[in-house]
């Protein structure tokens, strides 16, 4: 009878732990947000020039790489010029298609004149008069360290930094930006199915077109894609308003969510709470969304770390966007917005 009295015990032990824990339950939406520029560019900056200025020195600009057996290889029919003049066209074409300024122009060989010295600087005064531009933006310095071009593993891999000024007209400072990204090409698929094989030249020019485009994505605000979690439940109610969420349709999610946060158990009050916090960042207000976190926090009478540590790392998330958006509010220009996207702010 003992035994059976603490076999009880125990079974009352184990459900009572189980029903403070709510994280049993979560699942994530990817949503697209705003993220702003490295730049804050006035609305008078409407015409930019681009140069390429690595270009015009002409030491080291053959492109190196090492092959399946360790050895150093040298692609003759492949420079450095063609892979900055890639790097500067995707940053070009990504300005235009985002259409931010008004007016982009590329100077690719105006300036081979330094080609003589590699000391040199380009003088970005002298673009910005020449193309009657508002901004120069100077590629001025690109290399590819440690790459490694397998081709019986369908394998490239390599390690870009790049050095990119940017100077405002009539302004006495430039501002230097270093970027760096480690990039890998696989195509085990297409080996499998004997594709044709990664392309070195092909994949190397991908590889330039990449980091200008994304040296694009940085400078200016950019839509990006972004996971979130939130609480689900077998309540039928919580169930419709996740329903809604994944329609992209907050403010019907909104509503079920906040009526059932006055529900009687404590588990669906504290989820509701929590996805609360989410229906508000969709509507460009993390402040209010970090008061439902707070409350999301302190809900439950047990101790759900777990719990707590996901209310505190969304509270950390929605404070950063807040500062984020106050930027955006400097920075976003009267553009189209993608489709499909959350406008935030």
């Amino acid at each position: 009878m003992k035994k059976n009295k603490k076999a009880w015990l125990f079974v009352l032990l184990l459900f009572s732990l189980y029903s403070c824990v709510i994280t049993d339950k979560i699942s994530s939406v990817k949503v697209e947000i705003m993220k702003p520029g490295l730049f804050l560019f006035p609305d008078s900056i409407n015409n930019v020039v681009i140069l390429n200025t690595d270009a015009c020195r002409n030491d080291t600009s053959i492109f190196r790489y090492f092959n399946d057996r360790g050895d150093i290889e040298i692609d003759s029919k492949l420079t450095y010029t063609d892979l900055t003049n890639q790097s500067v066209d995707a940053l070009a074409n990504y300005l235009k298609t985002e259409n931010y300024f008004e007016n982009v122009v590329v100077f690719k060989d105006s300036l081979k004149s330094t080609a003589g010295d590699p000391n040199l600087k380009a003088d970005p005064d002298s673009a910005i008069h020449k193309a009657n531009a508002d901004l120069a933006i100077i590629l001025d310095h690109c290399r590819f360290y440690e790459s490694f071009f397998n081709t019986y593993q369908n394998f490239f891999y390599t390690r870009a930094i790049l050095s990119w000024i940017v100077h405002f007209k009539n302004d006495t400072t430039s501002y230097m930006y270093n970027q760096t990204d480690t990039l890998t090409f696989n195509d085990s698929e297409a080996l499998d199915h004997k594709f044709e094989k990664l392309n070195l030249r092909k994949t190397i020019l991908d590889a330039a077109h990449y980091l200008g485009n994304s040296f694009g994505a940085k400078i200016i605000p950019d839509w990006i894609e972004v996971e979130r979690i939130y609480y689900t439940s077998s309540n039928p109610e919580m169930a419709r308003a996740e329903k809604y969420a994944k329609n992209g349709d907050w403010l019907k999610a909104a509503e079920i969510w906040k009526k059932e946060t006055k529900n009687k158990n404590d588990k669906i009050v504290a989820k509701a709470l929590y996805n609360m916090a989410l229906a508000c960042e969709m509507e460009g207000k993390p402040d209010v969304g970090i008061d439902w976190l707070v409350k999301s926090y302190s809900t439950l009478k047990g101790n759900d770390k777990e719990h707590k540590e996901n209310c505190q790392r969304y509270i950390n998330i929605l404070a950063t966007r807040k500062k984020e958006i106050k930027i955006l509010e400097r920075q976003v220009r009267p553009n189209p917005v993608p489709e499909n996207s959350q406008v935030l702010p």
